[in-house]
């Protein structure tokens, strides 16, 4: 019976999908659409201009007085010399000011590089240098990591303007508030729906983080997936956003398809488990994004008045684990839950509007669930060279096929661009979109997630590359050699990052957790350590890692000590403190 159920749902899925939301899809695309962001600025201006559009704090913003700070933050872009296809770094926390440099930027032709606010060190010099950029808009509190990740050449060579967050910009830099007081707007500039308008960046499966290009027809799709397949927003509804503005997630999939209907954003600096439902009440918020660890920390917190009785009518995000969906779901009275999965530079993705759990949406025709090698993800293909699609019950590699509507975008780097793109998957010349990741087919063409593959995995909603991370480790005193991977913890979500180490007398973890901090994102550290005399690999020198992945931190489990980041310092993990970290009361 239950299957019966889900399949009927998901024939509805289907009609909704190919009769409302797919005409919708073709009537604004092709190369002279005219639509950008700061179009659904332009019509909210026009239908809504005194009712609210950003909240923070006790500071709000009508769509009029949004209209005119985007006008004269267009005008402070172009002041600094910034003009069209130019590129400026944006380094901040969530505020209402990073969502209006946006789309001034939009206005002005100009592309913003969104930076994760966790990149520091030689990661925080390769994004700025990648995106070539001119200026950086940076939050207060992120200036001693800036000025310690750079050069002061480096510094020198771009132009700094702060903003007031928890701290004061100092005398000695130009700031936000300043240069608007003295700003002439400038007039909007016409841009094609094939040229950027942003770069996010992506970790991918290799190397240090790669510029997805993200362009106006990118954008648009992404905020037309997010209103008509995932939130449906009202001009009443209150979003409540605590995703951080960086991610695709939280900025056009969630805040930008909600241009479309013009209602309210509040904006949160960042998430807070105890804040959580307080804001959701004090704001009459409708609706929410999320990702699986905010739900889990949640589920997790102990109940409050708050979490009941609140207007939330729909939800919608990615990695809201099958486990907890259901307690998820009931203890916090959700009466709707949309699942999502896609990739920032990926071709398509998956929504599931009917709220089946552990489930991401449906298989389409385009979409391809191909056989490969679990490990490395290599193409399993036939005799004929050709890929093969999986079975109901099996898991494979996800492809989708690239063409002139489903588009791959790329990164700036062609190289890496190229790598993703795979060929004569079914037929001579055909050309699909690689995603990295492993999805599990079950019946009547029902999708879940499975994994990524190779060298990487989720943690914290982010993917970590094991090469990135192993190749900053090994920079540190006295590691010889480091082979990192994730590792299973009970009660969170993804895997938790480990460093296998080969080390020298030399080594010592104070320093050690010193370098981690200086040099690594907060969802890349390894939280693990396991120090050994001898490492394991491979008959051509490669790291062994599944057997390590088995044996996780257990310390019961290994012959060479084994440690855990316990806040700002390295300590040897014992029995009760494995199962401390097991049963979740030590947080990470």
């Amino acid at each position: 019976m239950e299957n019966l159920y889900w399949k009927f749902h998901g024939i509805f899925e289907d009609i909704y999908y190919y009769v409302t939301a797919l005409p919708r899809f073709i009537l604004y695309w092709g190369e002279k659409s005219p639509l950008n962001l700061y179009t659904f600025v332009k019509w909210n201006i026009k239908k809504y201009p005194n009712e609210n559009a950003f909240l923070f704090n006790e500071e709000v913003l009508t769509w009029k007085q949004a209209s005119d700070k985007i006008d004269n933050y267009s005008g402070v872009i172009r002041s600094l010399g910034l003009n069209k296809g130019d590129s400026f770094a944006l380094l901040m926390d969530n505020r209402i000011e990073y969502l209006l440099l946006i789309l001034a930027a939009v206005k002005s032709g100009s592309i913003a590089a969104l930076i994760n606010t966790t990149v520091r060190g030689e990661g925080l010099r390769h994004v700025l240098n990648v995106a070539n950029a001119k200026a950086i808009f940076i939050g207060a509190s992120h200036l001693d990591k800036f000025n310690s990740s750079l050069s002061d050449e480096e510094r020198g060579n771009l132009i700094i303007v702060g903003i007031d967050d928890q701290e004061q910009v100092p005398s000695d830099i130009q700031d936000l508030t300043s240069l608007e007081k003295n700003s002439i707007p400038c007039d909007e500039v016409t841009t094609t729906f094939k040229e950027a308008c942003m770069y996010m960046y992506t970790s991918g499966t290799t190397g240090l983080p790669k510029a997805a290009l993200i362009t106006n027809e990118r954008a648009v799709r992404m905020t037309y997936f997010g209103q008509f397949l995932g939130f449906n927003f009202k001009q009443s509804d209150v979003l409540y956003n605590t995703l951080p503005l960086y991610h695709a997630t939280g900025l056009l999939y969630c805040w930008a398809a909600s241009l479309r209907a013009g209602n309210a954003i509040v904006i949160k600096e960042k998430f807070s488990a105890s804040d959580f439902w307080s804001d959701i009440q004090k704001y009459e918020a409708t609706i929410f994004p999320y990702v699986g660890e905010l739900c889990r920390y949640l589920l997790n917190s102990k109940e409050v008045p708050e979490e009941k009785g609140h207007k939330i009518r729909r939800i919608s995000g990615n990695g809201l684990r099958p486990d907890i969906w259901e307690k998820f779901q009931e203890r916090f009275q959700i009466p709707e839950i949309r699942e999502i999965y896609g990739a920032t530079e990926g071709v398509t993705g998956f929504i599931n509007r009917a709220g089946r759990p552990g489930m991401i949406g449906r298989h389409r025709s385009a979409d391809k669930i191909v056989k490969c090698d679990l490990e490395s993800g290599e193409l399993i293909r036939n005799e004929e060279g050709k890929c093969e699609k999986v079975n109901v019950g099996e898991t494979g590699l996800y492809i989708s096929e690239i063409s002139k509507l489903a588009t791959f975008d790329g990164y700036l780097d062609s190289q890496a661009s190229q790598k993703k793109i795979l060929t004569d998957c079914f037929k001579d010349g055909d050309r699909y979109f690689n995603s990295g990741d492993l999805l599990t087919l079950h019946e009547n063409n029902w999708l879940s997630f499975a994994d990524r593959v190779g060298d990487t995995f989720r943690w914290k909603g982010e993917n970590v590359s094991t090469m990135e991370v192993a190749a900053i480790v090994n920079k540190a005193e006295g590691v010889l050699d480091a082979n990192v991977y994730g590792v299973q913890v009970d009660n969170t979500e993804g895997r938790a990052g480990m460093a296998q180490m080969n080390v020298s007398e030399s080594f010592n973890l104070t320093s050690f957790a010193n370098h981690v901090e200086k040099n690594l994102n907060g969802f890349q550290k390894p939280y693990f350590l396991r120090l050994t005399k001898e490492m394991q690999t491979t008959g051509t020198f490669k790291h062994q890692k599944e057997d390590l992945k088995k044996l996780g931190f257990d310390p019961s489990k290994s012959q060479d000590p084994v440690y855990f980041l316990n806040g700002d310092k390295y300590e040897e993990i014992n029995e009760e403190l494995f199962k401390s970290i097991q049963s979740g009361n030590v947080r990470f």
